[in-house]
């Protein structure tokens, strides 16, 4: 079973990705806050990371350049409402496998995510 960390400020953005995950078998912990998802990550293993940019205190990008000394090999996918080619290319130098743009439909979400596993996790 993948477990999945899921952050974003959003309380029903945080239940529709978390009921879509379960939905399809995975599990799903739930950060409210950069912090929330750095200690997260620092008390558990995770299959994959999925941060909205952002966030109160430490933004999206922040958050992705320390889970990745946390979670080295990690795949993470960042999702944004800013549709920026800065943005992406930000992205992607930092090693963000896929970046989804909100709003996003629950089939888009889940196939994300169920390509990014397939491709990026070795657990």
């Amino acid at each position: 079973m993948k477990n999945i960390l899921v952050v974003d400020d959003n309380e029903d953005c945080l239940s529709l990705v978390k009921i879509l995950l379960e939905s399809e078998g995975m599990t799903a912990e739930c950060a409210e806050s950069g912090e929330d998802a750095l200690r997260e990550l620092s008390a558990k293993a995770f299959h994959l990371m999925v941060t909205d940019l952002n966030l109160p205190g430490i933004d999206g990008f922040a958050i992705v350049q320390q889970a990745m000394e946390i979670a080295p090999g990690m795949p993470i996918i960042m999702m944004t409402g800013e549709t920026s080619p800065d943005i992406t290319r930000l992205a992607v130098e930092l090693g963000i496998v896929k970046v989804i743009f909100k709003p996003f439909t629950s089939h888009e979400m889940v196939t994300t995510i169920r390509d990014v596993l397939k491709t990026w996790t070795k657990l």
